[in-house]
């Protein structure tokens, strides 16, 4: 005999209140996961300039040593010299570079509040009355967190995942060469 049960209703989620400021209640939920997105990028940046920093340092201390010894073939030398520019680019993408009141200015020309390289260079109460004039209301708050999310985006653009590449391909390009001349120095003795 066939049992009739039924299932419960699911309560229906009412529609959420517009907030008085005229954006979403969701707004903030937005901006915060998307800085929390540009920071796994930046530190996904930095992880992968360490792990490549490390290869390139493992090879270049070989190739040393094999220069010390006298032996050092040249697909060594070719794999090295690649190595340490690829090295190179690697430091370059994580090299923090903070000078002062300037560098928290991008092309917009407008100072980054929430960016320690600007607000270290301001007298404390200074910063804290500015930071809090864009707190009284909403948009400015937005305007705030969206400048810093646009700031450090380009960051991540201009800088880190631009030489963090160049360190890749320049590594992939030496391994490649590599191979060919130990293919050439195995071929004709």
């Amino acid at each position: 005999m066939a049992q009739n049960t039924t299932q419960p209703e699911q309560p229906v989620a009412a529609p959420s209140l517009p907030s008085p400021s005229g954006y979403s209640n969701h707004a903030i939920h937005l901006v915060r996961t998307t800085q929390q997105i540009n920071l796994a990028l930046s530190q996904m940046a930095d992880a992968k300039a360490s792990i490549l920093m490390g290869a390139t340092f493992v090879v270049f201390t070989i190739a040393v040593g094999q220069a010390r010894g006298g032996t050092m073939p040249w697909s060594l030398g070719v794999l090295a010299l690649f190595a340490f520019i690829s090295a190179g680019c690697a430091v370059y993408a994580v090299l923090p570079s903070v000078s002062g009141p300037q560098s928290a200015r991008l092309n917009d020309g407008k100072s980054n509040k929430l960016f320690f390289g600007y607000f270290t260079h301001v007298p404390e109460e200074e910063w804290v009355d500015s930071v809090l004039d864009e707190l009284k209301a909403d948009e400015t708050v937005f305007r705030t967190m969206l400048h810093d999310v646009y700031q450090n985006g380009q960051v991540l653009q201009r800088k880190k995942y631009k030489y963090l590449a160049y360190a890749y391909k320049t590594f992939m390009l030496g391994l490649c060469l590599t191979l060919v001349t130990f293919l050439l120095e195995m071929t004709l003795g």
